[in-house]
């Protein structure tokens, strides 16, 4: 497995490209699985074993293959394989099992470490019983079934008193994620009806044990490996799923309510803060790095919780993780990368320092398969569509879409006159997570339009400046009095067209059960089943006539052709850029303007009431849309040649 210095220079350089999210390659959930799935496959392969490579380390290449994680991949792949018919990945899934199972000892334990031959380990042993379970259930070959007796039996004799499994555990200490012990003997004991009774014993005694190390905030005391560190999120996760499925399995509530209130914890800081960070202390204080290998996990926690809730928070919750993840697995160039999910972001963070673990990966497709199995659901959410009325005196329900969780002053004043002149409520705020100066957007429009966007990151240290308010002052959506109350979700758009962005699903059916209209401040261009989510659709700003001047960028174009007048529309949006129905328009006049400064300042200050009178219009039933005779071309951001024109009419006319 040992690659040449040269031969690790091409996996390097793709690593070191993924650490640029906003430049990556975000396709469908399918195609992302199925790089996920190659990517074990080629891990499998490089060993010429069966088993998995532990990880690709991008300084010493792959590692040698390791039970544990071989173990539970097998899961993964027969289920990948059955879903989608694949005779290949079954036979891997066979060949994994097998090589799993010619580690195990004749205790009926298996080896901590890589390679096979390590001392025994519960944890390691208690993760292989779950694949060793599904190979029985796939092939009904005997072997496996009394492998997982014997490693059953063993987990039962090694345990401790009080519950755990010290004497054979990570650093001869107690872990409560040996949660994810219980519940493989669980499983066990289901395959093994006759002999159960010992298995939920032990099992239920960990369980309790792992219940008394929690802490009422949700924080797990002992789930780091190493006694004084915070926790790593991916050892946080293993002990809620241990809890969730060892509580169902075991039919008790405080079990499951335990492992929930942990995942509830880590819900409420995705919302408050964006995704979940690499580790955190007692008082959920994060660090600086991303633990993508966590997240996954997480995913796939809260999509098991939308299946025994029906509480769609948790559906939000476990998307929103899965496109954190697919912007950071890279779908393209060297195989010993392509497909995989690095352990951290920046791949320099503390959990699995320059790696590929062959469980991230693994957990990515549990989760992206999951959401798969999800799409579509019919369960109900937990109640907030129940809360809208059909009546005609009900306040109007306006959704916001925002990038990150600032607008511009004129956006804060135009929500501001909207609610306070008509009867409309902002119940949802949905944040693309994906903004920014660099965001991808901005990074793929800048790939088109070069000019423009090194103009506008050299100007940017210079806007807002002075001590007046100023149109395009950042006002945090806190300070919004409307806002202050709405539900607020984040999220990640897919990039399906160039430029063009659609919603996730999963946000979209929530937008669906909370709202009448949608305002866009956020996503980019947005086509999709957004725009006719709702009763009344998108409505976005754009300034400029759509005769005239479709596109962008808002006014610019006027003040080089010396225009008298802009116009200035909101509309509800199609398919097409600016060729939406214009629900209200208004005309400036520019001929005391100067600078293209002025004229932006000017469009966007006296736009602000346009977003009163397209509801208004909206809701009218006398009022018309403004007709538009013909759609003008659509005009693009200047390019270096344009943009010395326009500095030189500009230092001209000052």
């Amino acid at each position: 497995m040992e690659r040449s210095v040269a031969d690790r220079v091409g996996p390097l350089v793709d690593s070191l490209q993924s650490q640029f999210p906003q430049d990556s390659r975000v396709e469908s959930d399918d195609t992302h699985l199925d790089a996920a799935i190659d990517w074990l496959c080629h891990s499998q392969d490089v060993t010429d074993t069966g088993g998995s490579a532990a990880t690709y380390n991008l300084l010493l290449g792959w590692e040698d293959p390791y039970p544990e994680t071989s173990g539970y991949i097998v899961p993964t792949l027969f289920e990948y394989a059955d879903r989608f018919d694949d005779d290949a990945v079954r036979e891997r899934a066979v060949a994994m099992a097998e090589w799993t199972l010619a580690t195990q000892h004749e205790t009926g334990s298996f080896p901590g470490g890589t390679g096979g031959d390590g001392d025994p380990n519960a944890f390691n042993t208690g993760q292989i019983i779950l694949g060793l379970a599904e190979a029985y259930r796939q092939t009904g070959d005997q072997k496996y079934h009394d492998a997982v007796r014997d490693a059953c039996d063993w987990l039962v004799d090694a345990q401790s008193a009080a519950g755990h499994w010290a004497d054979h555990d990570y650093k001869s200490r107690p872990h409560v994620y040996t949660a994810r012990v219980a519940w493989p003997l669980l499983v066990g004991a289901e395959l093994l009806d006759g002999e159960a009774e010992p298995y939920r014993r032990a099992a239920r005694r960990n369980l309790e044990w792992v219940v008394d190390n929690q802490r009422s905030n949700g924080w797990f005391d002992r789930a780091s490996f190493d006694a004084g560190e915070s926790p790593f999120l991916h050892t946080i996760a293993y002990t809620i799923r241990g809890l969730l499925e060892g509580g169902r399995l075991l039919d008790d509530a405080e079990i499951f309510q335990c492992g929930k209130r942990a995942a509830d914890a880590l819900l409420t800081i995705q919302s408050n803060e964006g995704s979940l960070k690499g580790s955190y202390d007692e008082s959920w204080t994060p660090s600086w790095y991303h633990c993508l290998t966590g997240n996954a996990q997480m995913a796939l926690v809260w999509a098991r919780l939308y299946e025994f809730t029906g509480d769609h928070d948790y559906l939000v919750g476990a998307r929103t993780a899965v496109q954190f993840c697919k912007r950071h697995q890279s779908i393209d160039g060297d195989a010993a990368t392509s497909g995989g999910l690095p352990g951290s972001y920046p791949i320099v963070g503390r959990y699995m320092y320059l790696r590929y673990p062959n469980w991230s990966a693994k957990f990515f497709a549990d989760a992206l398969l999951k959401l798969q199995e999800l799409d579509g659901d019919p369960t109900p959410t937990d109640g907030t569509s129940e809360t809208r009325t059909d009546s005609p005196a009900a306040p109007l329900q306006m959704c916001l879409l925002v990038d990150g969780e600032h607008v511009f002053r004129w956006v804060a004043d135009a929500i501001t006159e909207l609610v306070e002149a008509t009867e409309t409520e902002i119940p949802l705020v949905v944040i693309n997570e994906d903004a920014g100066l660099l965001d991808s957007g901005n990074v793929k429009r800048g790939k088109r339009y070069p000019a423009y966007a090194a103009y506008r990151i050299l100007s940017s240290p210079f806007t807002n400046a002075g001590d007046e308010p100023q149109y395009d002052d950042s006002v945090h959506i806190s300070e919004i009095p409307a806002v202050r109350n709405a539900e607020w979700i984040r999220t990640y758009p897919d990039n399906v067209d160039g430029l063009w962005n659609e919603l996730p699903s999963e946000a979209v059916e929530r937008i669906e059960a909370t709202s009448d209209i949608v305002f866009r401040r956020g996503f980019g261009l947005i086509r999709g089943d957004i725009l006719t989510a709702t009763e009344h659709g998108v409505i976005s700003y754009h300034h400029g006539d759509p005769e005239q001047y479709r596109g962008g960028p808002a006014g610019f174009w006027e003040f080089m052709h010396d225009e008298p007048t802009a116009g200035m529309m909101v509309q509800s949006l199609r398919d097409e850029l600016d060729a939406g129905v214009v629900q209200a328009y208004s005309e400036v006049d520019l001929t005391d303007c100067d600078s293209w400064g002025e004229i932006r300042n000017r469009l966007y200050t006296q736009s602000r009431h346009l977003l009163t009178d397209a509801v208004r219009t909206i809701q009218s039933e006398t009022a018309e849309p403004m007709r538009v005779e013909e759609f003008g071309p659509v005009n693009t951001p200047p390019s270096a040649v344009e943009l010395g024109k326009w500095a030189a009419k500009h230092v001209q006319q000052q």
